[in-house]
């Protein structure tokens, strides 16, 4: 058993229930530190005592010190077994289990874990609380861990009905916000949003006394806006629950909510807004073993990658792993640097490690792995990859998933089979539908790739890119509004003869096979800005990819 924590030697009040009640008045009252040592003098009095480590423990989750917390459950899992107390030790050995996953020791651990909280209720004569709080523990790690929807929806469907039959309230509010946010992973919105916003007006009203299970829920409906990019909503909820967070010291959940925040911001074009955010997030929790820093480092990933820093972005993704963003999000830094193979093989692997019936995390893969085939030129994958998000995107129906299927729909139109009239009309409708989105950096992306279509037609295309400029600069994007003011700076005509020499350079260099990172080496630029010649050459070509821009360049005899 871990020593107790050290601290001041105990007074005799604390070896009486006159030290148990202040301590657990502080752990109440979200005093972590106070709670902490108050629970750590009764165990310097009485080592043994289980209730008083799953205080500690429960304090050091809420300061954030994963070993100290995971080193106090295991204490109190023992101390109860010893008493033979079957049902706490279950209950500390299920806590485990979520505990072991969020604070990196990996699924295979919390499993075991959680097995061996199945074992010991198995053998009692009835069911209690315990059960029910053991099948949320397991449809959380089947939901965010080990990405078996199946399974989650089948325990959390096991604690509402325990909660109903035992009249435990607070367990069938969490149950149902759970299978809420199962719904919407799934594709169902409307029902999943219904259960979720009962859960947590639930969570809010009191009748979750535990701040830990009221804060999952509220994070809960954050994600499921998120997940389903309703901005507004997501934006909305941020707030709230950073209220929650700041009136209770919940600084883990407070963390969680700004990495929320700032990926609202990202995806709504306040990049200056979400780096400082991100970046903040980072720092405060450094050394932390959550997966709430991952998903940080993932989402500054993103944004460096869109501001054209690639080797910032790759080095970040690198640090998260095997997240399925970060291998996309790699797979689009292969792209952006002419590396389409590479590319190519992270996005189809991606694909077939996101479960089928996890339809908004497929969603949100799709379209990159469209990209990539179609810079392969694999028009059988880009094709099927397409026809399955414009499937998601007509069952769940948000006006997200509706441009990113239009976009698809324009890449393949735009790839090996071409279509020119059909690639024209798709960027249209992805365009218009990123707008009603709230997406309007990529709204602006949309408007350009559209010029690009249009080049036997200067004044459409100078039209979109003046609307792109002018979305861009209603937001936070300036690297994005950079890039776009230098194409409508620039000629756009359909002639080879009207590129720069320097923009010779580069499709020459393209022709020959280099990636962008060989490219800016050998021509002493920045990746940043050979990617920037790179968008000019399609735009003035009127090309959807580097290969339909060499192709262009060849016939008309300048290679």
């Amino acid at each position: 058993m871990t020593p107790p924590p050290p601290g001041p030697e105990p007074s005799p009040a604390d070896a009486t229930g006159d030290g148990r009640d202040a301590a657990g008045e502080a752990l109440a009252g979200a005093r972590w530190v106070e709670a902490r040592d108050g629970f750590a003098a009764l165990l310097r009095v009485d080592a043994t005592d289980a209730e008083a480590w799953n205080g500690v423990a429960t304090a050091q989750w809420w300061l954030d010190d994963g070993p100290s917390c995971l080193a106090a459950r295991e204490s109190a899992y023992r101390a109860a077994r010893e008493a033979g107390d079957l049902r706490s030790a279950a209950t500390a050995a299920a806590t485990l289990g979520y505990d072991a996953a969020l604070f990196g020791q990996g699924s295979a651990v919390a499993l075991g874990w959680l097995g061996r909280a199945r074992a010991l209720l198995d053998g009692l004569p009835e069911a209690g609380p315990e059960h029910g709080w053991l099948a949320m523990r397991e449809a959380e790690l089947a939901l965010q861990v080990t990405h078996r929807p199946d399974v989650a929806h089948r325990a959390a469907r096991e604690a509402v009905d325990l909660g109903h039959a035992l009249g435990r309230a607070d367990l069938a509010v969490v149950g149902e916000g759970l299978l809420g946010l199962d719904d919407v992973l799934r594709g169902g919105l409307q029902a999943g949003m219904q259960r979720l916003d009962a859960a947590v007006a639930a969570a809010l009203t009191g009748e979750l006394p535990d701040l830990m299970w009221a804060g999952k829920v509220c994070c809960w409906l954050v994600v499921a806006c998120r997940q389903a990019q309703d901005l507004p909503r997501a934006l909305e909820w941020c707030e709230r629950v950073d209220a929650l967070c700041r009136e209770h010291d919940l600084a883990p959940l407070l963390t969680a909510c700004r990495i929320h925040h700032a990926s609202v911001r990202l995806a709504s074009g306040h990049w200056i807004d979400a780096e400082r955010e991100l970046v903040a997030a980072i720092e405060r929790m450094h050394g932390s073993r959550r997966a709430t820093r991952t998903d940080a480092v993932v989402q500054l990933a993103h944004l460096r990658r869109r501001q054209g820093r690639l080797d910032e972005a790759d080095a970040l993704y690198a640090q998260a792993g095997y997240a399925a963003q970060a291998l996309v999000g790699r797979a689009l830094v292969h792209l952006e640097r002419g590396e389409a193979s590479a590319a190519w093989t992270l996005a189809a692997d991606v694909l077939d490690d996101v479960p089928v019936d996890d339809r908004l995390a497929r969603g949100t893969v799709l379209l990159p792995v469209v990209r990539c085939a179609v810079a392969v030129g694999d028009a059988g994958a880009a094709g099927a990859a397409r026809d399955e998000l414009m499937g998601i995107a007509e069952g769940v129906g948000t006006d997200a998933l509706r441009a990113a299927a239009a976009a698809a729909r324009a890449l393949v139109a735009g790839g090996p089979n071409r279509d020119p009239r059909g690639a024209r009309a798709a960027w249209r409708a992805a365009a218009r539908a990123f707008h009603r989105a709230g997406l309007p950096v990529d709204e602006a992306e949309a408007r350009l790739a559209l010029a690009r279509l249009l080049g036997d037609e200067p004044l459409a295309a100078e039209m979109e890119v003046q609307a792109a400029v002018a979305t861009l600069e209603e937001v936070e994007a300036p690297e994005r509004l950079a890039a776009a003011r230098d194409v409508l700076a620039a000629p756009r005509r359909r002639d080879p003869g009207s590129l720069t020499t320097r923009e010779l350079e580069v499709l020459r260099l393209v022709a020959e096979g280099r990636s962008t990172g060989q490219i800016a080496a050998s021509l002493v630029l920045s990746e940043h800005t050979v990617h920037r010649h790179v968008a000019n050459i399609l735009t003035r070509l009127g090309e959807p990819t580097r290969a339909a821009a060499v192709a262009h360049a060849a016939r008309a005899g300048i290679l």
